[in-house]
């Protein structure tokens, strides 16, 4: 899922592990280990865009990084505590400079992220931003400015613990995403992916973001404080259960609808559309024909009344057909795909397996990943497709009616 619902999510699991040794510690130690299986994203630096697409949660969010990483991340920060190197002027400046400039781009990413929502979803990301920046200058001005740092009741097992459960999680967590998490790697590049709740989903976060920031504000040995983590996590469970529950009924909605149909299908997948768990999206697969349709919580139908449809077309080129960059590409989209010839030996490559965005325009420049494949020395580049001057605050509209119940393919039809 997203950073800050990652970072979260590690901030809880630190405070339930050593919240009462350590304190906020715990939590800021949770949200660091947290975020150390997404550091995978750098791999773009030295590697091309198709490459560092098959790196991203692979090794780094594997069972076995979670078994054997803690050891090193552990043996790190006590001895970071152990020496007094954080007790150091220098180092206490420091602290504050990487938290000021972790918290900005943290913070830059999220507005960003929801540029194009409502102004009431701004405002309420805006103030939450602002209320968990008050309590780190508070923070800060506590453990780092006004006094020296104390030596820590935590020893090297402790460490082991919170760096394991927090990155163990982590994976864990984005498995029950669509993208699909490389859990088994070194051994398999099986994907795993429940499909039950969208990669960012604000009624998961909030909640659980604001459980965790008043537990920060409590003393360390209050019972309220364990009690207001727990409840965070329990929000995040239960949520998880409540969308696989979701999950099983929209599987058998699309089931049924195409029984009530009579379209025979080899397989299909479902998933939540982005920022919600009332929308979903599915995509089946027949011989020669994918058909896409969206069913909402909300709608007043007990079946899907219409599909969009599309050609079967997989083939780029007879003379690659193993081509490098299609192998990733068609292992990354679990064979879901549809491929557009395009002028000069391009081609677009669209992933079907989240729908569409938005109830305008073309089909097949509607989806929400797609790439141009260009011909090079070495076979086919892949780059992902930017949006075209998409109107994103027509596309969340769409994605709000559809939500609501609204049937927009009914409507480009013209019924």
């Amino acid at each position: 899922m997203d950073s800050l619902t990652q970072i979260t999510l590690g901030a809880a699991v630190g405070e339930l592990v050593l919240g009462r040794k350590i304190g906020n510690k715990a939590m800021m130690w949770g949200a660091v280990a947290a975020t150390i299986p997404d550091l995978d994203v750098f791999a773009r630096l030295w590697m091309n865009e198709i490459d560092a697409l098959a790196v991203h949660r692979g090794l780094s969010h594997s069972i076995l990084f979670a078994l054997v990483a803690p050891f090193f991340f552990g043996y790190l920060t006590d001895r970071y505590y152990v020496s007094g190197l954080h007790q150091r002027s220098r180092v206490r400046w420091a602290n504050v400079a990487v938290w000021i400039l972790f918290y900005t781009l943290l913070v830059s990413g999220i507005l960003f992220l929801f540029k194009s929502a409502s102004i009431f979803i701004i405002a309420l990301v805006a103030v939450i931003c602002i209320g968990i920046g008050v309590l780190l200058v508070r923070h800060w001005r506590r453990s780092y400015i006004m006094s020296v740092p104390s030596p820590l009741h935590a020893d090297y097992k402790d460490w082991v613990k919170l760096f394991f459960w927090a990155i163990f999680t982590h994976p864990l967590l984005d498995a029950f995403t669509a993208y699909g998490t490389q859990l088994f790697v070194p051994f398999s590049d099986y994907r795993v992916a429940f499909n039950v709740v969208a990669i960012v989903d604000p009624i998961y976060t909030f909640p659980f973001l604001a459980a965790v920031t008043l537990a920060a504000t409590m003393a360390r040995d209050s019972r309220l404080r364990r009690r207001v983590n727990i409840a965070g996590l329990v929000w995040s469970t239960g949520y998880l259960m409540l969308c696989s529950f979701n999950k099983l009924h929209i599987d058998k909605v699309f089931a049924d609808s195409f029984a009530a149909r009579g379209i025979e299908t080899n397989r299909f997948t479902t998933s939540p559309t982005i920022f919600n768990n009332l929308l979903w999206s599915g995509t089946a697969e027949s011989d020669s024909t994918y058909y896409l349709g969206t069913y909402s919580l909300l709608d007043s139908e007990p079946l899907i009344q219409e599909f969009e449809t599309l050609p079967r077309q997989q083939t780029v080129s007879d003379a690659a057909p193993d081509d490098h960059a299609m192998r990733i590409l068609r292992w990354f989209t679990n064979g879901y795909y549809y491929v557009i010839p395009l002028a000069n030996g391009t081609y677009q490559f669209n992933d079907l397996r989240y729908g569409t965005f938005g109830g305008d325009g073309p089909i097949e420049d509607r989806f929400i990943f797609s790439f141009i494949l260009t011909p090079g020395e070495n076979g086919m580049e892949a780059k992902q497709k930017q949006p075209d001057n998409r109107d994103m605050g027509k596309d969340f509209q769409n994605l709000w009616r559809r939500m609501m119940g609204q049937d927009l393919v009914a409507e480009r039809s013209g019924q």
